[in-house]
């Protein structure tokens, strides 16, 4: 039926209710039924519409390409249709779900143009790919239009400001080397040349960085948007040790600062001061040497609040900024003469409490030993005439290291104490044990040789074993019961130190003790008990008693190595106590915890 007729058999009812059929009303009633009847096609046009882009995005999301390209025929358009509120096309929700077979396809067919088609956020598909990650895609995306690299995202960032934003390392790698590839870098604006430097420097991709400054050595001073040097920005940051191009790109720097105008020079030489103080903070000794070769004078240079280098260096611990003042000849002479605008020498800040970002312990004692050593070591540098000098508080550096660290302490001695209170338990069992051991092995007839050794060899391993393990515990015992006392802290140095060092030669006599008994003592009072049970089975039991052994090492290699650290500075300390009283005056390296 045509629809003139349906018009025709619809108006005919109200034809005949008209009370007066007049033309005019008749055209009225028409033209309304005809625009009821265009609304409802437009509605289900726009409903037909929605169904097919809804199919088309679930399709891309889920990488069903044979469902998406059957649209072929009836929407034609549909690849470059937006789809959604957000302005995606298939593409945009494909490469934000990953779907790399759908994108290949789908890139094939896509031309240049509608490849950088925009969200409503500004973000391209490239951009997408770059937030994501996902180098593959990108990789695809490239190869097709290469000029996507270059073309703004969100907040008029480029894509590799993007990927790095979103911590996408290997891909800000990837877009680099698509830069330098295409060798067009001087067709960016200079800022946004800058901000891919200093991108460059916060992702640690060290050659991209050489390379920009060579292309652009204004690079050298310039500053960023915090109004940070590139020198300054990596003096906060420690040495990356296995950063590739580290030194040879400070290198380049240092050689295009020194290219600088004369009347630029002082202004520069500021900056590089502030780098130099930051360095110290950081403990980025490699900035600290370069400095020093570039203009050794500005180690004599002091901050804002009258602080040298070493003051800085003492301030928060860096013990390889304190080692690398000592090498620079006479240097360290005139910093220990410094005092600061509150009045505090060197000892004064050895005296203050570290800074709290230094420290990533939870343990006091192991804070505080730390503390008490850094004191010493200070205090062998420090002119005597410093040694009880008042700063503007009116106290002496003691007087300040009791008041600033004497919670601390208090707290110390408390978990010294009782770690040593479960150290006395465990020995005293362990001594227990090896008695008892002892005066219950049967003492059968030596007879001939049996596993590996004769009887008589393996009854003197068994009681060897346990008198040294025995002595060992008894020895353990005796230096935790003296760690306990006395409980309070007295206003002198080392006293947390001192009760450490016994803790850990404790420590290393109790695992001492454990090991020998739990290998030798086990195993030969096996041997000598079932020595009636055939060899197989002591050969199975042999690598079960080394097995403690090498677990203890594995789980408490880093407790061994601070143990070391510990009973090292002790026994300089003694070995230095003896060569004095011998009148000899010998100066050990610097050591000290950091």
């Amino acid at each position: 039926m045509s629809d003139s007729n349906s018009i025709t058999a619809i108006t005919s009812p109200f034809a005949r209710e008209v009370c007066m059929p007049e033309a005019r009303q008749l055209n009225d009633v028409v033209v309304e039924l005809e625009a009821r009847h265009s609304e409802s096609q437009e509605r289900f046009s726009r409903a037909s519409d929605g169904t097919y882009k809804k199919i088309i995005c679930m399709a891309a999301a889920k990488g069903d390409w044979n469902k998406a390209s059957s649209y072929d025929k009836t929407h034609p358009n549909w690849i470059s249709t937006p789809l959604t509120m957000d302005g995606d096309t298939a593409l945009h929700i494909a490469v934000r779900m990953e779907k790399i077979k759908f994108v290949e396809k789908l890139v094939k067919r896509t031309n240049k143009k509608d490849m950088e088609i925009r969200r409503v956020d500004g973000n391209t598909v490239f951009c997408l790919a770059a937030i994501s990650g996902n180098v593959k895609i990108a990789r695809i995306l490239c190869e097709k239009n290469p000029e996507l690299v270059w073309i703004k995202g969100h907040e008029e960032k480029l894509p590799i400001q993007l990927a790095s934003s979103a911590g996408q390392l290997h891909m800000v790698e990837f877009l680099f080397q698509r830069i330098q590839q295409f060798n067009n870098i001087n067709l960016l604006p200079f800022q946004d040349i800058v901000n891919l430097f200093f991108l460059t420097l916060t992702n640690n991709i060290y050659t991209a960085s050489k390379s920009l400054l060579e292309k652009k050595p204004g690079l050298a001073c310039i500053e960023n948007e915090d109004g940070i040097t590139a020198l300054q920005l990596l003096a906060k940051s420690s040495f990356q040790k296995h950063a590739s191009g580290y030194k040879d790109f400070l290198r380049s720097l240092f050689e295009r600062i020194e290219e600088e105008e004369e009347e630029d020079q002082l202004v520069q030489s500021r900056k590089t001061s502030k780098a130099m103080f930051e360095a110290a903070k950081s403990g980025n000794i490699i900035i600290l040497d370069f400095i020093f070769n570039y203009n050794p004078n500005l180690f004599m240079e002091v901050n804002s609040k009258g602080q040298s280098i070493l003051h800085i260096a003492i301030l928060y611990r860096k013990g390889s900024v304190y080692r690398l003042i000592f090498t620079k000849g006479s240097y360290k002479n005139v910093l220990v003469q410094h005092i600061d605008l509150e009045g505090n020498n060197i000892l004064h800040l050895a005296g203050k409490f570290a800074v709290e970002e230094r420290f990533g312990s939870p343990t006091h004692q192991a804070l505080i030993c730390s503390e008490e050593l850094w004191f010493k070591e200070v205090e062998k540098i420090t002119p005597p005439t410093f040694k009880n000098m008042k700063n503007h508080d009116g106290m002496t550096p003691i007087e300040l290291f009791y008041e600033k660290h004497k919670r601390s302490s208090e707290k110390a001695v408390e978990e010294v104490n009782g770690i040593s209170n479960t150290f006395i338990v465990v020995a005293t069992l362990i001594i227990t044990l090896g008695i008892t051991g002892a005066l219950t092995i049967r003492t059968n007839p030596v007879g001939p040789k049996s596993i590996l050794f004769c009887d008589d060899i393996w009854y003197m391993i068994f009681i060897l074993s346990i008198g040294v393990g025995v002595s060992f515990c008894a020895s353990s015992v005796l230096l935790f019961t003296s760690v306990i006392l006395p409980s309070t802290w007295r206003l002198t140095g080392g006293y947390v130190y001192s009760r450490i060092t016994r803790m850990t030669i404790g420590y290393l006599f109790l695992y001492a003790s454990a090991l020998v008994m739990g290998l030798f003592s086990t195993m030969s009072g096996v041997v000598l008990v079932y020595d009636f049970l055939p060899g197989w089975v002591f050969y199975s039991i042999f690598p079960l008693c080394v097995m403690p052994a090498f677990a203890f090492v594995c789980f408490s290699y880093y407790s061994l190595y601070i143990a070391a650290r510990l009973l090292r500075v002790f026994f300089q300390e003694c070995a230095a106590m003896v060569l004095s009283i011998m009148g000899i005056d010998y100066n050990w390296p610097l050591f000290y915890l950091e």
